[in-house]
């Protein structure tokens, strides 16, 4: 941390007036009849008191830089540029917020040893995320995702992950291993498909 001294705005005119007394005074003492050094002996001192006089009550402000906040994540900025992604014109999800829970969905298949893209495990993707689930979360499927249905997805997300975490078996690192990719029949609210109206909750 570093003091940064300004000087008062009103100085520099001060120490100029001061200058110009002073060599008024040397002027009028050699006109009086002074010899050369003891004039300018004279304008020096008339230059020094008058600057000091004209210093006195004015104090240097002395201001420390203030540091800039630590950035914390979770923290309520992050809360509040995460609401402000996940929303967008018109009752639909943002691309932002599609791409934070199309990455959520990609890690909870993966626990399961599924990949969202992977089209020949359509079946057992539809079982656990359900179809119209999938289809909102699959890249260039060209459905639009409602704030209404974004509740469904995140709880269908949160109980599959859930799900995946207690029917895991432990691993001797005291670590839950990937279980395989059972039937699961997984309690979930039902989402609005893209074709009809979504339901209010």
């Amino acid at each position: 941390m570093t003091a940064t001294r300004r000087l008062p705005s009103g100085m520099p005119r001060r120490l100029i007036l001061s200058a110009l007394l002073g060599v008024a005074m040397g002027v009028a003492a050699w006109l009086l009849g002074m010899d050369a050094a003891h004039t300018v002996g004279l304008g020096a001192a008339a230059f020094g008191l008058s600057s000091c006089l004209s210093a006195l009550g004015e104090v240097a402000e002395v201001t420390w830089a203030t540091p800039p906040a630590p950035s914390r994540t979770g923290s309520r900025r992050d809360v509040a540029q995460l609401g402000w992604s996940l929303g967008a014109r018109g009752g639909r999800v943002s691309s932002e917020g599609v791409r934070a829970l199309r990455s959520v969905a990609e890690r909870a298949v993966a626990l399961r040893g599924l990949d969202l893209e992977d089209r020949s495990a359509d079946e057992q993707l539809e079982e656990l995320l359900g179809r119209q689930t999938l289809a909102l979360l699959r890249r260039g499927s060209g459905f639009e995702m409602r704030t209404s249905a974004l509740a469904a997805v995140l709880d269908r997300l949160e109980a599959l992950i859930a799900e995946t975490a207690s029917s895991a078996p432990a691993s001797p690192t005291g670590r839950a291993s990937p279980a395989p990719p059972p039937n699961p029949t997984i309690a979930s609210t039902p989402i609005p498909t893209p074709e009809e109206p979504p339901r209010v909750r």
